[in-house]
């Protein structure tokens, strides 16, 4: 059981070494036969430039990583982890272990991008410095919600990044255990405006042997960080268009209601859809009580706009599959800046983090709101197209089961 477990954490600490992907949303994409048959060139920059590192120094980070994880001992054991063989910790039990750690003034963060780093000044202070080719070094921890905990040492020489890397969790006997430690030279690094660190472990074959990593130094605003942790991040870019298309109150048309529907209802009752029951299609009034919660729409409209089925009682849905979406990697998308209007709307400025491109701003777009009491109403939104890097693909559901 053990060794099936530490197999398990090894898999997940490798993936998580850089930032986390979202789960399900990122689909790999599918190769044509001819892709295939292409010879990879031969650079030695697609390779990790490994590093040795002396017993000393490797003694001396797991002790200190080792030293932290315990930290956070009585919060971890207490915590409801989800399923034994494939540990889920809650946000907040990750937060609460984040400023648990943070009282030893070293700079920690969250792998979910959902919390602001603390203590993270020492770390702007090094990259800044970094940017103007100076040598110079610092250190970070960040928690994973699959129970790994991660160290990343950055020391700068003559423009070049080392990065050492260590990732540990706890085992059956609740004891603090290394899984992986590494060091190496990076291929590329780039400390953003936005105070996103990102850095290119080696040189990227092709976005399915992605090598990015990224994290936020800089913080957010709280209320920007609150408004996309509620409002923007559940529905996001996945096999739905709310974002990805221009619309407001008079082109209500342009929303596939019946697509987005699944991400409202996680949204209104905290919990996923059932998909098996909704199989022959979303009864009427359930349908409508969760759309009309998030949009001005009279029901009439939206039994045209959603295709209403009057015979069956029913609005047609399909659960999501891999015969109807399009397989894409997808960015996360990020409220960088928000303004009230006149009216009381509010106006959300969006950037999409799309870590496989390299960028902390693949596209961005607004979206106007109004706070509704405990909920609030989406009103509109617009995408910045003149300035668009890459803007995620979308075809709804039902085009698919036409074919």
């Amino acid at each position: 059981m053990l060794m099936k477990k530490m197999l398990a954490i090894i898999l997940v600490s490798l993936v998580l070494s850089g930032c986390e992907k979202n789960g399900s949303q990122n689909d790999l994409i599918i190769n044509n036969t001819e892709e295939e048959n292409v010879v990879m060139d031969e650079n030695d920059d697609y390779e990790l430039k490994n590093i040795e590192m002396g017993r000393k120094e490797e003694k001396d980070i797991s002790d200190r990583l080792r030293k932290m994880v315990g930290k956070c001992k009585r919060i971890y054991s207490q915590a409801d982890k989800g399923n034994a063989s494939n540990i889920v910790l809650e946000e907040e039990t990750v937060h609460t272990m984040i400023e648990s750690i943070a009282e030893e003034n070293v700079a920690i963060t969250c792998g979910s991008h959902d919390y602001n780093m603390l203590n993270y000044k020492q770390v702007d202070d090094a990259l800044s410095l970094a940017k103007t080719g100076e040598n110079t070094e610092t250190e970070f921890f960040v928690i994973n919600t699959s129970g790994v905990w991660i160290y990343n040492k950055l020391q700068f020489k003559n423009k070049d990044l080392y990065v050492t890397s260590a990732t540990a969790a706890f085992d059956d006997n609740m004891s603090p255990h290394i899984v992986q430690i590494e060091k190496i030279q990076v291929y590329d690094w780039n400390y953003t405006d936005k105070g996103w660190i990102i850095w290119e472990k080696a040189l990227s074959r092709n976005q399915e042997m992605d090598m990015h990593v990224f994290y936020r130094i800089l913080p957010l605003d709280e209320q920007c960080r609150e408004l996309g942790n509620k409002c923007i991040t559940p529905v996001s870019y996945f096999c739905n268009n709310l974002f990805l298309v221009d619309w407001n109150q008079n082109s209500l048309e342009n929303i596939e209601f019946n697509d987005l529907f699944e991400f409202l209802y996680t949204m209104k009752y905290g919990e996923k859809i059932d998909e098996k029951k909704y199989a022959s299609g979303i009864p009427k009034v359930e349908f409508e009580e969760v759309v009309t919660t998030y949009f001005d729409i009279s029901i009439e409209t939206l039994e045209i706009y959603a295709q209403y089925d009057d015979v069956k009682g029913v609005y047609p849905w399909e659960a999501i599959g891999p015969w109807n979406r399009i397989q894409q990697f997808q960015p996360f998308p990020e409220v960088v800046n928000c303004i009230e209007n006149n009216d009381g709307s509010l106006t959300l400025t969006v950037e999409a983090i799309f870590q496989e491109e390299g960028t902390d701003c693949s596209f961005s777009h607004e979206v106007r709101i109004r706070n509704n009491g405990n909920t609030w109403v989406y009103l509109g939104n617009k995408i910045n197209k003149e300035n668009a890097y890459k803007i995620p693909q979308y075809k709804p559901r039902k085009a698919f089961s036409i074919k």
